[in-house]
């Protein structure tokens, strides 16, 4: 394990992948300094008790953004567009002015890396809001010339122990998603999101510079449905979420799959990511790996 001295900061640090970064800093040697709006929070006092520092600040305050970017090596930057589990336009406007606002204090203070992790699909002219945001981010991260590197990650396979959760049916695994059958979905373990973010911290000669889709597999939703059905002993079966339905939840998450459908993902180098994160998951993998359970 490398030691190093000088931390990296870790905006989003409560949430599933900035709690996955400081994670797998902490695993390779690296201070972590977590920037918290809450330090008594329950997340914010496990990642003090796990070894981070806590920075404690808010993304509308430019002077505790300064402060905990104070000294630091490098800054891992992920922010949420959700409010609940709604998308809110008004987050996404929020979401954009704060990423700038962070990119341009990191210039100004000549911070040395910034890894932002943004979203696979971004650049394809999708007119979806909380895309175009994360866009204009990755935009400005370039038009600042920042030493950077842009992390897109896919759909979370994390999200079928929570909100693609498959249901039983009898003797049946039912999983039902908003995407046609034939399309091929590609997914990746968040634990391996925070990997790869520590990995372009400890290889900036690799990493610097880069765009960078990442995923652990790529399967469509009847091949994920047998997978999951064989790990919970079931015979699986797939329904497709009418988007009209998807709409009356959430209009920005009907226009992601409507567009996930119509647009088949750009290849993935699946063997290129495992040569550089050799313990990437795959499906199967992450379900041994996380004890999924029906």
């Amino acid at each position: 394990m490398t030691t190093h001295t000088a931390p990296i900061l870790v905006i989003g640090a409560t949430g599933r992948q900035g709690t996955a970064t400081a994670t797998a800093l902490l695993e390779r040697g690296w201070p972590v300094r977590a920037f918290v709006r809450d330090p008594q929070a329950a997340k914010a006092v496990a990642l003090h008790e796990a070894g981070a520092e806590l920075a404690v600040g808010d993304l509308d305050d430019e002077d505790s953004l300064r402060k905990a970017m104070d000294g630091v090596h490098g800054v891992f930057l992920m922010m949420t567009m959700m409010e609940g589990v709604n998308i809110s336009l008004a987050a996404v406007a929020a979401e954009e002015k704060r990423g700038r606002r962070v990119a341009e204090i990191v210039g100004e203070l000549g911070i040395s890396h910034l890894v932002y992790s943004s979203l696979s699909g971004v650049g394809e002219d999708s007119g979806i809001e909380y895309y175009d945001s994360k866009e204009h981010i990755e935009d400005g991260i370039r038009e600042l010339g920042l030493p950077a590197t842009i992390l897109r990650p896919v759909l979370f396979m994390d999200n079928f122990a929570t909100y693609n959760k498959p249901s039983r049916d009898g003797d049946s695994l039912v999983l039902a998603l908003a995407v046609a059958p034939e399309v091929p979905m590609p997914v990746i373990a968040i634990e391996d999101i925070g990997r790869f973010a520590a990995l372009a911290f400890d290889r900036p000669d690799e990493f610097l510079g880069r765009t960078l889709t990442i995923a652990g597999d790529i399967l469509t939703p009847p091949q994920i449905a047998e997978i999951l059905g064989a790990a919970a002993g079931l015979t699986p079966r797939t329904v497709q979420i009418p988007l009209e339905q998807l709409r009356a939840f959430d209009e920005q998450v009907a226009k992601m799959f409507a567009h996930f459908n119509t647009h088949p993902h750009a290849p993935i180098d699946l063997a290129a990511l495992r040569a550089a994160h050799p313990e990437l998951h795959d499906l199967r993998s992450w379900l041994r790996a996380t004890d999924w359970k029906l």
